[in-house]
């Protein structure tokens, strides 16, 4: 049943190659769809070479290709990004937003998913809900706040099909973005090197790759009539944990024999503590987390110990 919700749909991932849209691409093809991408590298088969804030370029593809739905992944998506480059980070992610939304609008599109983060919630009461108003501050946080923002006006004055899900930290096999956390962890420990941690006090939650994509083909399966008028959805586990916590994980996981390495330089305006409740996604997708954390970062440290080794 579930293929035929897929089989021969046209469907548009934006930020394809990615870590996030190559797992989401590779599902989606198994599921029998057609899948189509944007990227601003070089022109793949079925990857169109196109500036997410250009709206023309935008607009030819999704009419060429006859787009029924589409997965808005691209994104600045790194917090020091905003930091240092801020007008960079709110053009990409408000403009390419706002760029997707109108053609989608144009085209008649059947859903629209439009990838949110639970940083949006700032410093808020834990669990975070989505009956929360958005408490950002930083660059990054500020950026995605628009991006839903936009998306629920659209949705609210277009009756345009879409959906907003705030991820957790999300990590698994394939993420080569070593600025993040468990990839950059897992590179120094497999090096023998020992692991650098500014604070650790921090707590967040992690979600594996294969349950974020679970969500997202949850999504693209829901009727919105079910959802309301709040098109927003989080997606959490229950893998809350100290990054200190997990960095140790990390290390007793790999059976090295490393201490980590406390460095004096931090963030600025780190949220201690951010984590989801995810009970409307249970109560309306079916959607629950399949992978705990041990054995989801025991699956990621055995890809980067091959991936290294094919790379030696």
């Amino acid at each position: 049943m579930t293929k035929s919700i897929f089989k021969n749909k046209n469907i548009l991932i934006t930020g394809i190659t990615g870590f996030i849209g190559s797992h989401l691409k590779k599902r989606l093809e198994e599921l029998g769809a057609n899948v189509y991408g944007i990227s601003r590298s070089a022109e793949k088969k079925n990857i169109f070479k196109a500036n997410i804030i250009d709206l023309s370029a935008i607009d030819k593809i999704f009419k060429k290709k006859n787009i029924a739905m589409c997965f808005h992944l691209a994104a600045e998506s790194l917090v020091e990004l905003g930091q240092s480059d801020p007008y960079q980070t709110f053009k990409i992610n408000t403009l390419g937003t706002l760029n997707i939304l109108e053609a989608a609008r144009n085209n008649n599109i059947e859903k629209l998913i439009i990838a949110s983060t639970s940083h949006v919630y700032g410093n808020s009461k834990l669990p975070f809900r989505e009956i929360y108003q958005p408490k950002p501050s930083r660059p990054y946080e500020t950026s995605k706040t628009c991006t839903d923002l936009l998306a629920q006006s659209y949705a609210d004055t277009f009756n345009l099909p879409v959906l907003i899900p705030r991820f957790i930290n999300i990590y698994g096999p394939g993420d080569l973005h070593t600025n993040r956390l468990i990839p950059k962890t897992i590179n120094s420990i497999l090096h023998d090197q020992s692991p650098t941690m500014w604070g650790g006090s921090a707590v967040r939650d992690y979600l594996y790759i294969d349950d974020a994509i679970d969500a997202y083909i949850c999504l693209a399966k829901v009727a919105v009539e079910k959802v309301g008028r709040n098109r927003v959805f989080n997606f959490g586990s229950n893998n809350v944990i100290s990054v200190k916590d997990l960095m140790q994980k990390l290390i007793d996981l790999s059976k090295k024999d490393l201490k980590i390495q406390r460095i004096e330089n931090g963030r600025e305006n780190e949220i201690k503590a951010q984590y989801v409740s995810w009970t409307k996604a249970k109560r309306i997708l079916g959607w629950q987390p399949k992978i705990d954390l041990d054995n989801g970062l025991q699956k990621t440290i055995k890809w980067y110990k091959d991936y290294l080794q094919k790379e030696i």
